[in-house]
């Protein structure tokens, strides 16, 4: 087990790697997952998941905390939302005329995020989404098909850890050649609501955690139950087990 939480933390970033990675050249596709206390666990759980990743950031102040508390270098919060770096990826993605595919969320979800994150940008070019939901191997193929023949630049996937992860390994195991694929989380339902989800002041106070568990029971429920394993497990196998 020490060997999986290492080669998860190396592979955590800081905020700078960020802008670097979004200016790459490098058409090569790159997978970028954002972890949370719950996500670290779905890799924990399925290692098989963590070399088919090119970069992890880390999703909440909890985690933060942790790896900087046992890591040399540190990292700050970088989350696929309006309070971090969606903004930079919308913008990046507009001024510079990329073509934008997401999928997840239940359809009357992602239409409403759709719509919401077009008023935001007019003239971002997302070509392409639809829902989160696959039922047989024909709709993948199908989405697949749709998604070469559009030439996407940026696919923002939103399904919930592991589906996400794993339809985002799915992409890379594929002919299609989407340079840079990002999973989101809740981004898209969260964006549906509202534009920008978060209220001012909950953002200032970095009290994100509290609104998503007051409007979310998913989230009231991984608080009260997978956090408070997450810490201890994570504190243990950092003390017990060095990092050599």
């Amino acid at each position: 087990m020490k060997n999986i939480y290492k080669k998860i933390d190396d592979k955590i970033s800081a905020k700078k790697d960020f802008v670097q990675l979004l200016k790459s050249k490098n058409s090569d596709i790159k997978l970028v997952t954002f972890l949370n206390p719950f996500s670290y666990k779905v890799f924990l759980e399925k290692p098989e998941l963590v070399d088919s990743f090119d970069t992890f950031f880390a999703d909440g102040v909890l985690l933060v905390k942790l790896y900087n508390i046992f890591n040399t270098n540190k990292i700050d919060r970088v989350s696929f939302d309006f309070s971090s770096i969606a903004k930079d990826v919308l913008d990046h993605a507009s001024m510079n005329n990329i073509n934008m595919a997401f999928i997840g969320a239940k359809q009357k979800e992602i239409d409403g995020a759709i719509k919401n994150i077009k008023n935001m940008y007019s003239d971002i070019n997302i070509v392409y989404h639809r829902n989160g939901y696959f039922n047989t191997e024909e709709e993948y193929k199908v989405c697949f098909d749709e998604l070469y023949s559009l030439n996407v630049g940026i696919l923002v996937i939103g399904m919930g850890s592991p589906y996400q992860e794993e339809f985002a390994v799915k992409v890379k195991n594929s002919r299609l050649k989407i340079p840079l694929v990002f999973t989101c989380g809740g981004f898209l339902t969260q964006t549906s609501i509202k534009a920008d989800y978060y209220h001012l002041l909950i953002k200032k106070f970095g009290l994100r955690w509290l609104q998503r568990a007051i409007m979310h029971k998913h989230v009231r429920d991984r608080l009260l139950k997978d956090y408070p394993n997450f810490i201890i497990k994570y504190i243990y196998n950092h003390t017990f087990f060095s990092r050599a």
